[in-house]
């Protein structure tokens, strides 16, 4: 039997089996009964066959799977391949095993360069000595000063108890620092908290990705409450979402009565979640801003519906459809859309966000300014300005082409997890979300 013909009967019986035993549907046979199954198949033994070097499988199936997923043009479903995979669902747990340092690109540009955002206090890698601004260049020997986040990240995490050895770059210093670094189990912290002037606790949720974000929630307000909180505003602003199951429990937990959620899914609409009667029953607002998606939205939709708290800031995102998981043969995992949220009032959160009660621009961090422009002479420096203000200047290429982008500064983080960083006076939608709380908490006790 030829090679392209061996190749195109095993995909064909692979296909038939895995579709069968997952789905109870024989999906193996419909791609081969339709003649564009039938090009992807012959597609794969061209190329296995006769292709100028030899092809991975690996990688050409990886971007076949992708290439579905793309024709859909659905930013919401997507395929993690098994070492990103394998990665999330460590992070679900909570917990990870590496140094205790949160890495960021150096080029938020093109990701491209890694370094070090924040250590925390008392982990492995604050034990030896990695500060702040670090550069990643080596992990093990193996040159990253190119790579992205997530390389870095699968090169730096390992069991516990084993070394990494790292070299980086310190601003300010000639020569590379070179660390020892025992891995350690590291908690993932995603709820930090502080108390703010006037008796108001202030509580931020990064994401609801992992399984012990309602847990650290619980922590954080009995802490609020012992320090003698009064009132409390939950910042929501830049969280993604992730586990609906998260934010169902968190919503609950400052709801006594009423509906959380519905999920609609071809037509057919169901209740997903009502609250119990137990809650906090602290006066609150909410704080979202344009970032704030998918769970976070459900939390704020939920509370301000049933007329638990007033919502501050921008409209959100609007991320009201949730994907289904697969887990793949390969390791990987397949996501895609398969319902979509609406709030208590049964209004749908896709594309339309939430409304805030209460306007508040989220200016923390600048506008990103980008420009590009040819014609300029090869070499030749370009300041850029803005009404009147100096922001840089970029170099023109060979070709007299320039590129110039503003990123901002980096986020302040605290190294002790769980600890909240705030500013009132640099953070002017936390200054209005306080002043409606203490208007609201006024306006009651004069009833």
């Amino acid at each position: 039997m030829k090679r392209s013909l061996v190749a195109l009967v095993s995909v064909a019986v692979l296909a038939a089996t895995i579709a069968v035993a997952q789905f109870g549907r024989d999906f193996g046979s419909e791609l081969l009964n339709d003649p564009t199954g039938q090009a992807l198949v012959q597609t794969y033994g061209a190329l296995k066959s006769n292709y100028l070097k030899d092809v991975d499988d690996e990688v050409i199936l990886q971007g076949a799977i992708e290439g579905m997923l793309s024709a859909l043009d659905d930013p919401f479903s997507y395929y993690l391949q098994p070492r990103d995979a394998a990665r999330e669902a460590q992070d679900r747990t909570g917990s990870f095993e590496g140094i205790g340092a949160v890495l960021t690109p150096v080029d938020r540009q093109t990701g491209e360069g890694v370094e070090i955002l924040q250590v925390y206090a008392g982990g492995p890698a604050a034990t030896a000595g990695v500060q702040r601004g670090d550069v990643f260049v080596e992990v093990d020997g193996v040159y990253v000063r190119d790579k992205t986040t997530s390389d870095v990240v699968d090169l730096v995490r390992g069991p516990r108890g084993t070394i990494v050895e790292l070299v980086m770059e310190r601003p300010g210093q000639a020569e590379p620092v070179v660390f020892q670094i025992q891995r350690a189990t590291i908690d993932i912290i995603d709820v930090a908290s502080t108390m703010l002037p006037n008796d108001v606790g202030y509580i931020t949720i990064n994401q609801f990705g992992s399984q012990r974000v309602y847990d650290q929630l619980v922590e954080e307000l009995s802490e609020l409450q012992l320090a003698g909180a009064t009132s409390l505003v939950l910042d929501l602003r830049d969280n993604p979402g992730g586990l609906l199951t998260q934010g169902i429990l968190v919503a609950d937990e400052f709801l006594r009565e009423g509906d959380i959620v519905f999920q609609r899914a071809r037509g057919v609409t169901q209740r997903i979640a009502s609250a119990d009667p137990a809650a906090t029953d602290l006066p609150m607002v909410v704080l979202v801003n344009s970032n704030s998606a998918s769970a976070s939205e459900i939390v704020a939709g939920a509370l301000q519906e049933n007329g638990r708290a007033l919502v501050v800031g921008e409209p959100t995102y609007g991320k009201g459809v949730a994907q289904s998981v697969l887990s793949l043969a390969d390791g990987g995992q397949l996501a895609f859309t398969s319902f979509e949220w609406l709030t208590p009032a049964r209004e749908t959160i896709a594309q339309q966000g939430i409304t805030p009660d209460i306007y508040a621009n989220d200016a923390r961090y600048p506008n990103t300014i980008r420009v590009e422009g040819r014609g300029a002479d090869p070499g030749q420096v370009l300041e850029i300005v803005v009404d009147g203000v100096s922001l840089g200047s970029a170099t023109a290429d060979e070709e007299g082409e320039f590129d110039f982008v503003t990123l901002g500064p980096r986020p302040e983080i605290s190294s002790v997890q769980g600890e909240a960083v705030v500013d009132l006076e640099s953070d002017p939608a936390l200054a209005v979300a306080v002043e409606t709380l203490l208007a609201q908490v006024a306006a009651d006790a004069g009833r």
